[in-house]
């Protein structure tokens, strides 16, 4: 029975009608799965996930406007693992539901503790799973941790990709709608590795685009990259959305994108993610640098 089982799990991983004889492999590569199941479900118990939070630049202002969540598992033997590493198969095993709702209750914990500190109140993106922003239980769930952390919902920024969008759009919209009544927003990641079209993103209500960084890391190497990015920022902002750019990691991105008239940027040549207590000291440093050089 367990080989069948797993047979049938990987012909469903696989695109298409097809089916999956048992071998070996299989089996070598499903008990690892397995186990690092076992073992992820443990670490949600033992709080053994983490947040860091990457900055968002505004090109207008030079300020810090906003910061994206991104959890992080320190693994008692492997140490700190990149989400590449475990959400896929959080995704699989559906427990990116509950990894979803505890990175939203601790970012928003960090979002009211970033305030009690006294600093300037920042957007904070969340990635929103696909899975997660069907569970009947995100609306109130998300209205009571709102409610717990006294937080404002209108700095709360949810990112969905454009394979999550398009796959039912009704139900997409009324969930969106929902939670845009409460003050939320939404804005749409790794921009341009879907099949969205323009006119589709028009109704939604979809406040950002986030430019993937493939097609950033390109562009001072191939004009058709720049020439793309610079038409896909032209026609967000005829659609009345501002763009973010990431993975930016050179100076000479940077100036492209600022010369496209892109809104954000993000990215290791601002600031790699920093877990909560390195964040404090970089929007200290940040807030004093800003008030010197506007006092003088």
């Amino acid at each position: 029975m367990w080989h069948a089982h797993i047979a049938m799990r990987q012909a469903k991983s696989m695109q298409g009608c097809t089916f999956h004889l048992f071998d070996e492999r299989i089996n070598r590569n499903a008990r690892s799965l397995a186990d690092l199941e076992g073992e992820l479900r443990r670490a949600l118990r033992r709080d053994e996930m983490e947040l860091h939070y990457q900055p968002r630049l505004c090109l207008d202002t030079g300020r810090i406007v906003g910061l994206e969540a991104l959890v992080r598992w320190r693994h008692q033997e492997r140490g700190l693992l990149p989400p590449s590493e475990f959400i896929p198969l959080a995704e699989q095993s559906g427990l990116i539901v509950p990894l979803g709702y505890w990175v939203i209750f601790r970012a928003l914990k960090d979002m009211q503790a970033l305030g009690e500190q006294g600093l300037a109140p920042l957007h904070m993106a969340i990635n929103l799973s696909f899975r997660q922003f069907q569970d009947s239980q995100l609306l109130p769930t998300l209205n009571r941790l709102i409610d717990e952390h006294n937080v404002d919902a209108h700095w709360l920024e949810f990112e969905l990709t454009e394979t999550a969008v398009m796959r039912r759009s009704d139900q997409v919209r009324q969930t969106m709608e929902a939670l845009g009544r409460l003050g939320v927003r939404f804005s749409l990641d790794d921009f341009g590795t879907g099949y969205s079209s323009f006119m589709h993103l028009n109704s939604l209500p979809i406040a950002l685009l986030k430019v993937d960084m493939g097609f950033v890391e390109q562009m001072e190497a191939r004009e058709e990259n720049r020439k793309l990015v610079n038409a896909m920022i032209t026609l967000a902002h005829n659609l009345n959305l501002e763009v973010v750019a990431e993975g930016v990691e050179t100076t000479g991105q940077l100036e492209l994108l600022r010369s496209f008239g892109c809104n954000q940027v993000q990215g290791y040549l601002i600031s790699r993610p920093l877990p909560m207590e390195q964040l404090l000291t970089y929007l200290r440093l940040e807030a004093s640098q800003t008030d010197a050089s506007q006092s003088g």
